[in-house]
C-alpha cells in the first residue's frame, strides 16, 4: 500500500510533482543534495519562477517536508527520482551521473533497513533506450540481492511537461506513459499516479525499453512539426511572404495534423529537444541506420537562424534590442534559448546589443554569460530606445503591443508573428506583410502597381 513517498530531485520539474502527490494527501519527502535549497524550502520560500507554485506549496505544506539526508527515505514505501539527465552539447549521449548517484544513494538506504518491505521505485527523468535495464535495475538488484519483482518494483514514467505550465502539465498530460517489465510494479505505480492525473487522462503500459524509445521520440517529433512550420516560413521568404498563420489554421483541421506547433517562430531550443534528437540520431547511427527525419530537423532548424539573422541585419543596424531572453515565455530559463544564440552572432557582427525580458532572473543569467557585451535593461522601453531593430525572440504576451509605441524609424523583426498592430517596419520573416490583402497569384503582363514587403 502507498502511504508515503520519498523524491529525489526538487529542481523546477521534481519539486512540483512533489507537491501535487502531497497536495493528493501522501506523507512526501523532498529530498535534494543542494543544502541551501533545501534550507530555503524549509523556510518557505519559493524557489523558483513557475505559475501557481507558490499556491501549490502552501496547499501542500501538511504532507511535504524537506531534507538533505536521503537516509530518511527508509521510512517511505515509494520513492520518485526526477533528477536532470542532461547532454553537454558535445556528445550526442545523455549524461546519466546525477541520476546513477540517486540511485546508488538510494539503494543505500533501502538496503541498510531492517526489514525489507516492498518499494516502489519510479525513474521519471528521461533517459536513452537501454537505461534502466543495463545500468538502473542491476544497482538496485545488486545492493539488494533480489531481482526487481521481488521485494522491489522499479518503473519508468518520464514527465511530458514544459516550463511555465508545469503544474497544469503534469496534471492533465497528453498521456501518463509507464515503462515497466513487472506487472504489480506497473499497477501500483497506475494506482500512484491516478492520484494527480485527471480521471480521462489516457495511461499507457509499455515495457521498459520501448517506453524509453516512445518518451524520446515524442519529443524527436515535436521538433519534426516545429521544423515543418519553419521550413514553410523558409519558403515563404523566397515567395515574398505567405499567411503562415492561416495555412497552420487550416492545416490543424486535418485531425492528423493537430494544431500544435506547426507555426513559424523563432528555432526550437531548450534542454531537451535539440538533447534528444541527437540522441535518436546517434542511437540509429550505432544501430546502422540513419535518422533522415531527426536530421533534417535539426538542419531547418539551423536555417532558421540564418533567417532571422538576415532580417536583422538587412538594414546594418548598429545595435538590435533582443525581447525574450529565456527559450520560452514565463520562465527564466535561458539554457538552449534561440536568443542566446542569435545575441552571440550579432556579437560577433559587432553589433551592439540591449536586452530585455520580463524575468529578472533571465536578464541576470544573459548577463553571466555575455558579461560588458550585452546591455540587460529592466524595461523594454529601455531596451528599444537606443536600438536601430528590435528583435522578438519569444512571443512574451506583453510584446503583442509593440506596433504601436516603437516608432517608425525603427525595425522590428517578429519572426512569431505575435506583434497584433502594424508598423510600418515590421518584418515577419516568410510572413505576408501585416494586414495585406491575399496576392492575386495569377500572372500579368506589367504590374499595376508596386507594393512594399
Amino acid at each position: 500500500m502507498t502511504d508515503s513517498i520519498s523524491f529525489f530531485g526538487l529542481g523546477k520539474l521534481g519539486l512540483p510533482l512533489a507537491a501535487l502527490f502531497a497536495r493528493s494527501g501522501l506523507s512526501t519527502l523532498g529530498l535534494d543534495t543542494d543544502a541551501a535549497l533545501i534550507a530555503r524550502l524549509k523556510a518557505g520560500e519559493t524557489p523558483y519562477v513557475e505559475p501557481g507554485l507558490t499556491k501549490l506549496l502552501a496547499e501542500a505544506a501538511p504532507a511535504l517536508t524537506f531534507d538533505a539526508d536521503a537516509g530518511r527515505a527508509a521510512t517511505t514505501n515509494v520513492s520518485i527520482i526526477l533528477v536532470p539527465t542532461p547532454s553537454d552539447g558535445v556528445s550526442p549521449e545523455f549524461s546519466t551521473e546525477y541520476l546513477t548517484k540517486a540511485c546508488n544513494d538510494l539503494a543505500a538506504v533501502l538496503k541498510g533497513r531492517k526489514s525489507q518491505p516492498y518499494h516502489l521505485i519510479v525513474i521519471s527523468s528521461t533517459v536513452p533506450p537501454g537505461t534502466l535495464g543495463n545500468k538502473i535495475t542491476p544497482i538496485f538488484e545488486d545492493a539488494l540481492g533480489a531481482h526487481s519483482g521481488e521485494n522491489f518494483g522499479i518503473v519508468y514514467i518520464p514527465d511530458f511537461v514544459a516550463l511555465g505550465c508545469v503544474i497544469q502539465d503534469f496534471r492533465r498530460p497528453p498521456y501518463v506513459l509507464i515503462g515497466s517489465d513487472d506487472q504489480v510494479a506497473a499497477a501500483n505505480a497506475r494506482k500512484l499516479y491516478q492520484r494527480i492525473v485527471g480521471p480521462k487522462t489516457p495511461i499507457r503500459v509499455l515495457s521498459t525499453r520501448d517506453a524509453e524509445i516512445a518518451k524520446m521520440t515524442h519529443n524527436v517529433f515535436l521538433c519534426v512539426k516545429i521544423s515543418f512550420g519553419n521550413f514553410l516560413a523558409q519558403l515563404g521568404d523566397r515567395l515574398g511572404g505567405i499567411d503562415l498563420d492561416g495555412i497552420s489554421d487550416t492545416l490543424s483541421l486535418d485531425l492528423r495534423i493537430g494544431s500544435g506547433l506547426t507555426r513559424a517562430g523563432a528555432p526550437y531550443g531548450g534542454t531537451c529537444l535539440p538533447r534528444d534528437t541527437a540522441a535518436l540520431r546517434h542511437l540509429a547511427g550505432i544501430n546502422g541506420l540513419d535518422a533522415p527525419l531527426a536530421r533534417a530537423a535539426d538542419d531547418i532548424n539551423a536555417a532558421q537562424f540564418d533567417l532571422i539573422e538576415r532580417a536583422l541585419l538587412a538594414n546594418d543596424p548598429r545595435s538590435v534590442a533582443v525581447l525574450g531572453l529565456s527559450f520560452k515565455p514565463g520562465t527564466p530559463v535561458t539554457v538552449g534559448s534561440p536568443a542566446f544564440e542569435l545575441i552571440a552572432r550579432l556579437i560577433r557582427r559587432s553589433v551592439k546589443v540591449f536586452a530585455y525580458d520580463p524575468i529578472p532572473e533571465a536578464r541576470n543569467q544573459t548577463s553571466a554569460a555575455f558579461g560588458a557585451l550585452v546591455t540587460c535593461c529592466e524595461t523594454a522601453a529601455a531596451a528599444w530606445t537606443y536600438a536601430d531593430a528590435i528583435l522578438v525572440a519569444n512571443p512574451e504576451r506583453s510584446f503583442v503591443a509593440l506596433g504601436t509605441c516603437i516608432p517608425p524609424d525603427r525595425i522590428i523583426v517578429d519572426p512569431w508573428g505575435c506583434i497584433e498592430h502594424p508598423h510600418p517596419r515590421l518584418l515577419r520573416p516568410g510572413r505576408s506583410p501585416l494586414y495585406a490583402k491575399t496576392p492575386n497569384l495569377t500572372p500579368v503582363k506589367e504590374p499595376t502597381s508596386v507594393e512594399s514587403k
